[in-house]
């Protein structure tokens, strides 16, 4: 199994990734979740006023939040 610190590298990497497709293509990911809401979950998924600006909101703060982990992998190695 791995350590914390690979993990917690793993990730910030992730995060980073995950981050700025929200930042680049919140539009995409909103159409996505509505797919992905219709076929799997047999919803219907409506997005209301400000989904997309929530959902930029959400890649910044993965952005954001990946230097920590990072810094955290690195303080306890």
């Amino acid at each position: 199994m791995p350590s914390l610190p690979t993990l917690l590298r793993v990730s910030a990497v992730v995060s980073v990734l995950a981050g700025l497709a929200h930042l680049v293509v919140p539009n995409r990911l909103l159409e996505l979740a509505r797919w992905s809401y219709d076929r799997v979950l047999a919803v219907q998924f409506q997005p209301r006023t400000g989904a997309t600006r929530r959902v930029r909101l959400v890649g910044l703060v993965m952005v954001v939040l990946a230097p920590v982990l990072a810094r955290l992998a690195a303080w306890l190695e």
